[in-house]
C-alpha cells in the first residue's frame, strides 16, 4: 500500500472546514443515530483510502488524515486516536480497539545539551496486517509492523514489530504465544 501524503492536512479552506466538520460534529454522533453512515461520507474524502464495511466509531479522533489507509471491513471502535503523520496503514478485517493510540510521530531526544522540545520531531509508519485485534487501550508506537492474524492485549504499549499470528501484550508488549 505505500504511499506518501503531499502536504499537511487543512491548507486550503475546504480542507479544513471538513476536518473541523468531522472533528467537532460527526465523530461525536453515536452509531445507534447513523453516525457510521455520517462520519464514512466525510471519511472517503478525508482518508488516503477506506475500504468497504470499514467504519469508525464515535469520539474517534484524527490528526492528518490523508496519511491513514484501511482496508476492507476494518473496525475502529470508540475514542480512539490515528495520527496519520508518518502514516498508517491497516490491513482488511482488522480491529481496533476502544481508546487505542496509534502514533505515527515522536520528539526527538539523543543530544543532552538542547532541550527535548528543540530536537525536533521525526515520524514512521505504523502498519497492521488483515485480521488482527489491536485490544482495548493499546498503544502503537512510530514505527511497528503488526503481522497478519496477531493479537495485541489490553492496555499493550507496542514498542517492536510484532511476528504474524502470535498474541503478545504487557508494557512494553512481549510474545505470549502463538495463534
Amino acid at each position: 500500500m505505500g504511499y506518501k501524503h503531499q502536504h499537511n492536512y487543512g491548507h486550503t479552506l475546504p480542507e479544513l472546514i471538513q476536518w473541523v466538520t468531522y472533528t467537532h460534529l460527526l465523530s461525536k454522533i453515536p452509531s445507534y443515530l447513523k453516525g457510521d453512515q455520517l462520519r464514512l461520507v466525510l471519511l472517503k474524502r478525508l482518508l488516503h483510502k477506506i475500504g468497504e464495511r470499514s467504519t469508525i466509531s464515535s469520539g474517534c479522533k484524527i490528526y492528518y488524515p490523508q496519511g491513514i489507509s484501511l482496508g476492507n471491513n476494518v473496525m475502529v471502535t470508540e475514542n480512539v486516536t490515528l495520527n496519520g503523520k508518518g502514516t498508517i496503514e491497516i490491513g482488511d478485517d482488522s480491529m481496533i480497539g476502544f481508546e487505542s493510540i496509534l502514533l505515527t510521530s515522536t520528539y526527538n531526544f539523543a543530544r543532552k545539551d538542547v532541550l527535548i522540545r528543540e530536537q525536533g520531531k521525526s515520524q514512521a509508519p505504523i502498519k497492521i496486517g488483515s485480521n488482527v485485534w489491536v485490544g482495548t487501550r493499546v498503544t502503537i508506537l512510530p514505527g511497528v509492523e503488526i503481522g497478519e492474524g496477531a493479537i495485541i492485549g489490553a492496555n499493550a504499549v507496542v514498542t517492536q514489530n510484532v511476528a504474524p499470528y502470535t498474541i503478545v501484550g504487557g508494557v512494553p508488549a512481549k510474545y505470549i504465544k502463538d495463534r
